[in-house]
């Protein structure tokens, strides 16, 4: 039996990126679809792997990125894979998923020239494919792993406060913790390094960026 005799699945790349904004709630970043499958319907950022160009699927991801948002995020990773028979309307599907966190500030010119749309991850519209369970995976996915990982320091600025980080913690994994417990557990980690002084309300506070891309802490933080 050679390779033609089986039907060719249909191999795609999404990607759940995802934002905090001002008010501390994660959103993620939608965009219509321009053509059939589901003409107008919001979708992730996606497409197609490039046999031709991409020599793995985080390569993939990162042109779709590019291509389409004209960025490449703060974050980016594997999350998952989804497929089945049912999935595209086109015929057998398998979808590489990838998650992605940015600063909510740098995707407002996204916004601003319509490449892109951020819902609230609690009040989502209908989506095209199965890409709300995608969302909902990738979120999950994240949650945990915020536990015990730097990971949410991806959605602040390169530099941030402690009382920032708090925020990007609280809200990503759901938790409200004591401040100076969270400013004692998240120093120890040695996670972050200090930058400089910033403005704040009453004085000046220490702003700090993360020593690594990624640090695992071992255990969960709380």
């Amino acid at each position: 039996m050679t390779t033609a005799s089986f039907e060719r699945p249909i191999l795609t790349v999404d990607v759940v990126l995802l934002a905090l904004l001002e008010q501390g709630r994660l959103h993620v970043a939608l965009s219509p679809r321009p053509s059939d499958p589901f003409k107008g319907k919001l979708a992730l950022p996606g497409g197609f792997v490039h046999t031709d160009k991409d020599r793995n699927t985080v390569d993939s991801a990162r042109r779709i990125l590019a291509d389409k948002l004209g960025f490449a995020p703060s974050h980016l990773e594997q999350a998952f894979t989804e497929s089945g028979p049912k999935r595209d309307p086109r015929g057998w599907s398998a979808s590489v998923v990838y998650l992605a966190l940015h600063p909510a500030a740098q995707l407002a010119p996204l916004q601003a020239d319509g490449r892109v749309q951020l819902f609230d991850i609690d009040s989502l519209p209908r989506l095209a494919f199965d890409h709300l369970l995608l969302v909902e995976q990738a979120v999950k996915r994240l949650r945990a792993k915020a536990a015990y990982t730097s990971i949410a320091a991806h959605l602040l600025p390169r530099e941030f406060t402690i009382p920032q980080m708090q925020t990007a913690f609280e809200q990503v994994t759901g938790q409200q913790v004591n401040a100076a417990n969270f400013r004692r557990k998240i120093l120890e980690t040695g996670a972050l390094k200090e930058t400089r002084m910033v403005p704040a309300a009453y004085r000046p506070a220490q702003a700090y960026r993360l020593v690594e891309p990624l640090t695992d802490f071992g255990y969960n933080l709380f």
